[in-house]
């Protein structure tokens, strides 16, 4: 999900500072980092570097020094190590990595791990599968039935905090949980997937992958009643757990081109898993002598068993070639681009498998950019194709950088999971939120639009960002729309939640935060971006203004809220603080609700939390 899920689009996070690999700043860091950067050097080197993008302006969407300065080192070499910025990190050596960190944060990077919380008792005998993959249901519908909730609307005002959780380090939480029985596992920003007892945040087991686990868990279960715990980390690669000790099954790497990723989270279905693969030349090519661009967005099937693949869909199925050269002369390639940012849903009816799609990279534009795609699900074969916004190329160095398309687009991609959905009526319709601020209603056998609504501007931040859910009678809608400058300067900047009739899209509430509450908080925005969660009768949303609330379905009234941008005492004793809750949306299983707190990218706040909620 920009999942985008998560949307790296118009974010250059640490690009202009690694352009300190130049000779003499690369002798300065070899001399020992921090302890021999003056304050005069360290100035003229973000002065010469990195002030392009990380001045706290307004003018970028990189993070300011403030925000630099609020990460730890930890989270700075997991993004040049293992995380987005991991080709622009390997120019540099681990002592340059471990510098630039220590010199942007003005702390010391630790490697020691910290203490765990294990539980007194580790043995699991798993017998109930609760959730599952990004929506809870193949569907991805975010809603989630009594029987697994156990919530009742009536009782929701009644929620207190029972325990939270801390990531060492940490300044970015998208963890989505998956419920076995009354286990919570998923994963983190450095890699490691826990299963938590989810009535005390009690460790049951850590597996450590080998990069950052951005996405939720997709559970399997054997004909023994043995269930397996299916992921993907950033890298590309597949794994597949033993759910009741976090031993590994297998793993396998599904990356063909060098700047393949995996931001969404895997779909299980009738044995095989369809992994989402992203392109990170959209960062890449940020950098004006990289030679932009050949990637593609791809959907890799896999035996769910094994590993093994089946079929591999790539979305721009016409290879880049040469296509002139860049303002500085370097070669440039296309076409490229068409992420795949969010995980796949399933129609099981039909056949078929729905994925969104991200912008180009580099001219010539195609059609299956910003669009919705139907593949079938045994052959990987395109049945159909719905492009929402056309001519949309871009990189986050746009508009100034080198590699920047000409002209460059209004990076509007699909960072959503589609929906999938029954009317009251019994119609299937496949809903969509889009980055344009647009709510698509799709034939799902065809792919022609029902009926599209405008409820924001949209732009590179939103609109509808990472995910809806929706009841079969309304479709409720997370709109961002935070930034100064939107896609649509005629529409009015609209931020909150919606409710669409599904059946007209017409819009039947909205409700957004109070602004005074950010007022005097840097970071702070009256807005929604996280996926809504539904259980019947209530909205589940956290905003940027770091509120964790819910909302009656049927009329929009702020029902219980709680502020998560303070500092916790955590079951694991790890230090910890909230901030915007943005990414996945939150969980709601035996009775508890399950919210991340703290998202520290695009200059909004940081934090490291995973709260958990119930009724006393």
């Amino acid at each position: 999900m920009k999942q985008m899920w998560l949307t790296l689009a118009g974010v250059v996070l640490f690009l202009c500072c690694l352009s300190c690999t130049n000779q003499e700043s690369n002798t300065r860091l070899n001399e020992g980092g921090i302890s021999k950067l003056s304050q005069d050097s360290a100035q003229q080197i973000f002065t010469s570097y990195c002030a392009g993008c990380h001045m706290d302006n307004g003018q970028s969407r990189a993070p300011g020094l403030i925000h630099l300065g609020s990460m730890t080192p930890r989270s700075i070499m997991a993004s040049l190590e293992t995380g987005k910025m991991q080709v622009q990190g390997e120019a540099l050596n681990r002592s340059q990595k471990i510098a630039l960190a220590e010199f942007l944060t003005n702390r010391q990077f630790v490697v020691e791990s910290p203490a765990v919380n294990y539980c007194s008792e580790t043995d699991l005998e798993l017998s109930e599968l609760k959730y599952s993959g990004w929506g809870g249901n193949n569907r991805g519908t975010g809603n989630i039935p009594f029987e697994v909730s156990q919530l009742k609307a009536e009782d929701v005002p009644n929620l207190n905090m029972k325990w939270a959780f801390a990531f060492d380090g940490g300044n970015v939480t998208r963890t989505k949980p998956a419920v076995i029985d009354h286990f919570l596992i998923f994963g983190s920003q450095f890699g490691e997937v826990y299963c938590l007892d989810m009535y005390t945040g009690c460790v049951k087991w850590i597996f450590e992958a080998d990069a950052n686990v951005r996405g939720g868990m997709a559970v399997s279960e054997n004909e023994n009643g043995a269930f397996a715990v299916h992921f993907a980390d950033f890298a590309a690669n597949v794994y597949s757990l033993n759910a009741s000790d976090g031993s590994l099954k297998w793993k396998s790497s599904v990356k063909t081109e060098p700047n393949n990723a995996v931001t969404g989270t895997v779909a299980y279905h009738d044995g095989l898993l369809y992994v989402p693969l992203t392109s990170m030349e959209v960062v890449t090519a940020g950098q004006g002598n990289y030679q932009c661009c050949k990637g593609s967005g791809q959907v890799v099937a896999v035996e769910a068993t094994s590993g093994r693949e089946v079929w591999r869909h790539r979305v721009i199925e016409e290879a880049a070639t040469e296509r002139g050269v860049n303002k500085i002369g370097v070669k440039i390639f296309g076409p490229s681009g068409s992420p795949v940012w969010s995980s796949p849903t399933i129609d099981a009816e039909r056949g078929l498998l729905y994925l969104g799609t991200g912008e180009n990279n580099s001219n010539p534009p195609t059609n299956n950019s910003d669009a919705i795609q139907a593949l079938d699900l045994k052959t990987g074969a395109l049945i159909w194709n719905f492009q929402a916004t056309s001519k949309d190329a871009y990189i986050s160095a746009c508009p100034d950088g080198a590699n920047c398309p000409d002209p460059p687009g209004p990076d509007v991609d699909f960072g959503m999971a589609p929906l999938l959905t029954t009317t009251a009526e019994g119609k299937d319709v496949l809903v969509v939120g889009q980055k344009s601020g647009v709510v698509h209603c799709l034939d799902p056998g065809t792919g022609k639009p029902i009926w599209q609504k405008r409820i924001g501007r949209g732009g590179a931040l939103g609109g509808i960002h990472w995910g809806m859910a929706t009841d079969g009678k309304l479709v409720y809608a997370t709109n961002s729309d935070w930034l100064e400058v939107g896609n649509d300067p005629e529409f009015p900047s609209s931020p909150g939640v919606y409710a669409l009739d599904l059946l007209s899209g017409e819009v039947a509430w909205k409700n957004t935060p109070d602004p005074s509450l950010c007022e005097g908080i840097p970071g702070c925005h009256n807005a929604n971006s996280a996926a809504p969660t539904l259980i019947d009768g209530v909205v589940f949303a956290g905003g940027l203004d770091g509120f964790a609330r819910a909302y009656d379905a049927n009329t929009g009234e702020v029902i219980w809220q709680f502020d998560t941008n303070q500092s916790f005492e955590t079951v694991n004793g790890v230090e910890g603080h909230g901030g915007a809750i943005d990414g996945p949306g939150p969980v709601v299983a035996n009775g508890m609700v399950f919210f991340n707190s703290g998202y520290g990218l695009f200059g909004q706040m940081p934090g490291n939390l995973l709260l958990a909620f119930a009724v006393e």
